[in-house]
């Protein structure tokens, strides 16, 4: 499969992927949604330890996301969040990355741009060095012709119209989650012919 192949396929499975669920009827969002909002410029860099994939070279990536909540009639979206974790009902998770809002308005909407650390990133599937790896079982070649190939990370949005991010009841809060095709760059290990760390 030739390069540009290999791009308009990632293309078109990262058209596909990158959408939100929708939400649930209960609870007091009318809509809530989270998206990928443009194409990232930077892929994620895996680079060879030995005879395989072992490090992720990029210290973070940066993210492109819109999100968007409706209160239903006579409430307001008071708190929204958008984080790497999956825990519910908006509890924070240091281990992974979140960003809160406090609009106070029925209809809510931004752009977002993160640059988020690897540590705190959260993939669906096989993460970027797992992915590389996946590839290289094809093919021993991808050690000193480098390849590319995409992994999926996975945010979650939240929205209440209580101020309060703890115990909230589905009554209170809604929530949806979408998958992030990423692009990952497999980077050749070859230094003069030789295989090097």
């Amino acid at each position: 499969m030739t390069f540009v192949k290999t791009i308009s396929a990632l293309a078109v499975s990262s058209a596909i992927l990158a959408v939100s669920t929708g939400i649930a009827a209960a609870g007091p969002m009318q809509n809530l949604s989270i998206s990928k909002n443009g194409i990232d410029a930077v892929p994620i860099e895996v680079s060879v330890v030995g005879g395989s994939f072992k490090k992720i070279k990029s210290p973070s990536h940066k993210f492109l996301l819109k999100i968007y909540a409706k209160a239903k009639l006579a409430k307001k979206v008071k708190v929204a969040q958008v984080t790497t974790s999956d825990a519910p009902y908006l509890e924070a998770d240091p281990g992974t990355w979140s960003m809160k809002y406090y609009p106070n308005k029925r209809t809510f909407s931004k752009s977002l741009s993160p640059v988020i650390a690897m540590s705190k990133v959260r993939w669906s599937g096989a993460d970027p060095i797992q992915a590389c790896n996946n590839k290289l079982k094809s093919s021993r070649n991808i050690l000193t012709k480098g390849t590319t190939t995409q992994a999926t990370a996975y945010f979650q949005l939240h929205a209440s119209n209580k101020n309060g991010l703890k115990g909230l009841s589905d009554s209170k809060h809604n929530s949806t989650w979408m998958w992030y095709p990423v692009q990952v760059k497999c980077l050749p290990n070859a230094i003069g012919g030789k295989l090097s760390n």
